[in-house]
């Protein structure tokens, strides 16, 4: 049998990969956090991480907004309050009942 040859559909290779990609991996950075996307993880119903985040606009104890990228984030729930919060990131603690993403 003959070698086998990898063509473009073979997950093993990755083409055209941008710049970004190319500087992240070199800075072993998720690209997403130089490409400003906002990254959020969720702890359950409890707590969302969100980073990249670009402001408040609501705050209220079952409704906090906050600005996303060129989206807006809605969380809903009961006992809602943000813990912490820095220039671009922010974590929301309470039960959360809803994730909404309003463009």
């Amino acid at each position: 049998m003959g070698k086998k040859r990898r063509g473009k559909s073979d997950p093993g290779i990755v083409w055209g990969v941008g710049k970004l990609e190319r500087l992240a991996r070199n800075l072993e950075l998720p690209s997403a956090v130089l490409a400003n996307v906002t990254h959020m993880e969720l702890n359950g119903n409890t707590q969302v991480t969100v980073e990249g985040c670009g402001g408040i606009l609501e705050y209220e104890n079952e409704v906090i907004r906050v600005k996303t990228g060129k989206m807006v984030t809605k969380f809903t729930g009961r006992g809602l309050q943000i813990r912490c919060l820095t220039d671009d990131s922010l974590i929301v603690e309470g039960f959360l009942t809803g994730i909404e993403f309003l463009v």
